[in-house]
């Protein structure tokens, strides 16, 4: 009986990071340490910002393709700076 509440559950939330933007709390720390990942953070939110902002065909559009759109090019300038993104799961569960 859970497992067919848990289903449901896992695809609403598989689906929530094109409604939201989910921001460095998404990633996990790099190489680089944490003073680097809060400067590549800035940098991606700035990016994505930009790049939302003077992409005319996403004026007019609505919320959720903006976020969409938000969401990848944050989640590529992350990658870029190697920051992988963190498991929905783990984002989840509290912290052991």
């Amino acid at each position: 009986m859970r497992a067919l509440f848990l289903l449901p559950l896992a695809l609403l939330l598989a689906g929530c990071d094109s409604l939201t933007r989910p921001g460095a709390d998404g990633f996990e720390v790099g190489k680089g340490g944490f003073e680097a990942f809060q400067a590549d953070a800035q940098e991606c939110q700035i990016r994505a910002d930009t790049a939302v902002s003077y992409d005319n065909g996403l004026a007019d559009d609505t919320r959720y393709a903006r976020n969409r759109a938000f969401n990848r090019v944050y989640g590529h300038c992350m990658a870029e700076h190697g920051h992988k993104p963190r498991p929905y799961l783990r984002n989840l569960l509290p912290a052991r």
